[in-house]
């Protein structure tokens, strides 16, 4: 059986489970889905708020439910398939990238994240529904509002430290090629140290 979420569900669950800045259905006119959205069986029949994906996102679809609904949605004009601008790419594959990221996150991530950094500047007010951890951190960390399905949205969110088996180097910051400068040696990396997740600031 197919777990749906309705929009109104998916927006006014207990504030400690949800993960967006807002969760009034007035103030929020785009939602950017990613695969997991799909996947958990997202539907909405609120005609006040705009779907976006990115054509990625589609490619990763294989439930069929998902593949009809997707279909329903573009022929109504409900959803809006597009790749971000490259402006857009390049702002969160860099930051991805300082953040040590870059490696963890697909170029679908990189897709739904360029996407609603991209609607955000263009004024509308813009929600990322998201389960993947990486995702979320990453809204986290450039102050994009977001939602999950069913986890419970982190906490905390962190920047990874990169590490050398081999000399025990440590970087705070991603290496050419992943590599370790001074022995050779493919790095690996950990957590860093957390911080307070932006909404709770």
């Amino acid at each position: 059986m197919h777990t749906v979420h309705s929009v109104q569900a998916l927006l006014f669950e207990d504030t400690e489970k949800t993960d967006a800045s807002s969760d009034k259905l007035s103030e929020l006119r785009a939602l950017v889905l990613d695969t997991s959205a799909f996947i958990q069986g997202f539907d909405t029949n609120d005609n006040e708020t705009k779907l976006y994906t990115t054509p990625l996102v589609l490619g990763e679809i294989r439930d069929e439910f998902a593949k009809i609904r997707v279909t329903n949605w573009e022929h109504t004009g409900k959803l809006v398939v597009q790749m971000p601008n490259d402006a857009s790419l390049k702002y969160i594959f860099e930051r991805a990238r300082r953040m040590g990221e870059a490696r963890t996150l697909s170029e679908t991530d990189h897709s739904v994240l360029a996407l609603t950094h991209q609607l955000a500047e263009e004024g509308k007010q813009t929600t990322l529904v998201s389960d993947d951890y990486s995702v979320q951190n990453m809204a986290d960390e450039l102050g994009l509002p977001y939602k999950g399905m069913n986890t419970r949205g982190i906490k905390r969110r962190f920047q990874w430290i990169h590490y050398c088996p081999g000399c025990r180097k440590q970087y705070d910051k991603p290496q050419q090629d992943n590599i370790c400068p001074i022995c050779g040696t493919e790095l690996k990396r950990k957590p860093g140290k957390k911080t307070t997740r932006r909404a709770e600031e």
